[in-house]
């Protein structure tokens, strides 16, 4: 639904975007949508990599999971650094959120480490052992549930 939905605003556009934000983490990574994107020349660019720790009760945070830990432990790196990398090595550009001064100089420490394409691809394997009826997005878009480009199903 998302992809048909892009590709009409993509048909009926006035201006070619260039880019498009998508909420995208090993929970909801979006995987046919980036390749929609890298089809159509556009630019993905992934919003809240991280999740949101805390935000949606009952979501586990994407930051305490084992196999992150296990790739940030190999790479002498933190958690939101190999989901900040995983972003970065598909082709992404990323969006991060933080206020905190040590976190956001955190994040800017990935460019000196990649992961390997079998890291990225067992990160983007995490969404597909989540049990059925987890709520893989972080972001609800609840309000413009009724409008009729509404692309998520529910």
């Amino acid at each position: 639904a998302v992809v048909s939905t892009q590709s009409t605003g993509l048909r009926t556009a006035k201006i070619r975007p260039a880019c498009l934000q998508v909420e995208s983490h090993p929970h909801l990574p979006n995987l046919e949508l980036l390749e929609y994107c890298k089809r159509e020349d556009i630019t993905f660019v992934a919003y809240s990599p991280l999740t949101s720790p805390g935000r949606r009760p009952g979501q586990a945070s994407i930051l305490e999971n084992e196999l992150v830990r296990e790739i940030a432990e190999r790479h002498n790196a933190s958690p939101a650094q190999i989901l900040i990398r995983y972003q970065i090595d598909k082709g992404n550009g990323v969006i991060v959120k933080s206020v905190t001064p040590s976190r956001i100089t955190e994040n800017l420490a990935v460019t000196d480490f990649s992961l390997s394409p079998g890291e990225v691809s067992q990160l983007s394997a995490i969404s597909d052992s989540l049990p059925s009826g987890y709520e893989k997005r972080c972001c609800k878009w609840d309000r413009f549930h009724n409008h009729p480009r509404y692309p998520f199903e529910d």
